[in-house]
Order: C-alpha cells, then structure tokens, then sequence
C-alpha cells in the first residue's frame, strides 16, 4: 500500500491491482474455433502475476527506477516493465 501511495504522490499513478492466488484463476484458450476452459493456472508458467501497475513516465529508464522500489522487486522477486500499446488515431 505504501507503494502505491507513493507512486500516487508522485502523480506518475494510471491504474493497478492485487491479484488472488494463482489456484483461482481459469485459463481460456482457443483450439479449432472451440474454447477450452481449464480451472487453475497454466500448467507451464513457473512464475504467476501477482498484480500490477499502470504508470506514466516518459522513458524505460524512469520505468526500471519505480520498477527497483517495487516491494516485490526488494524481496527477491520479478518485476516485469513493458509499454503499453499505442493504438493509432
């Protein structure tokens, strides 16, 4: 929380959210035009989503700073950063 209160104060804050444990999720996917529902996460994945933030900087270098401070990046765990799409028009 603290986190995310100081990402507000920054007024960098777009959006984000926890997510619940990995045993929760289904996975939805598409074979021959089918959908294939399956209960739990995909079987392949080693690490799961935790959650995630939505911010505006305005380079990758300011995105990997905010990205070091991230409580899951100081325990030892992953931090993922990648733009987001920029949609035409």
């Amino acid at each position: 929380m603290a986190y995310s209160q100081v990402l507000r104060e920054a007024g960098i804050m777009v959006t984000g959210a926890g997510l619940q444990a990995p045993d929760t999720s289904t996975t939805v996917k598409l074979h021959n035009g089918q959908r294939m529902v399956q209960d739990g996460p995909y079987a392949d994945t080693k690490e799961q989503l935790g959650g995630f933030y939505v911010i505006n900087v305005p380079d990758l270098d300011t995105a990997l700073g905010w990205a070091a401070r991230c409580p899951a990046a100081i325990a030892g765990g992953v931090v993922e950063v990648r733009p987001n799409i920029q949609m035409p028009g």
